[in-house]
């Protein structure tokens, strides 16, 4: 048996948590930036968001059954958008 959303959403508290309780002695912990690529492609980061997208990655995988080609991008990022 495999860990599952509780354990998940555990994590992910634990991680917030954390970094809120450090936040006061340290200011710049939520609005520095820097380059990562959790998703493949690199963007600016901050802490917090980097260690949500980690967690929330080391729990999550792609269905192998969807093929994330270009079409299927597009209707996504319309469905997203509010353009279905």
């Amino acid at each position: 048996m495999g860990s599952g959303f509780e354990t998940m959403a555990m994590v992910l508290n634990a991680t917030m948590r954390g970094l809120v309780l450090m936040a006061p002695s340290i200011p710049d912990i939520a609005t520095q930036r820097f380059p990562a690529a959790p998703f493949g492609t690199e963007a600016e980061w901050s802490q917090p968001a980097l260690g949500i997208a980690s967690v929330s990655m080391s729990f999550l995988e792609p269905d192998p059954r969807v093929d994330w080609d270009e079409e299927r991008i597009a209707t996504v990022a319309r469905e997203l958008d509010g353009q279905e």
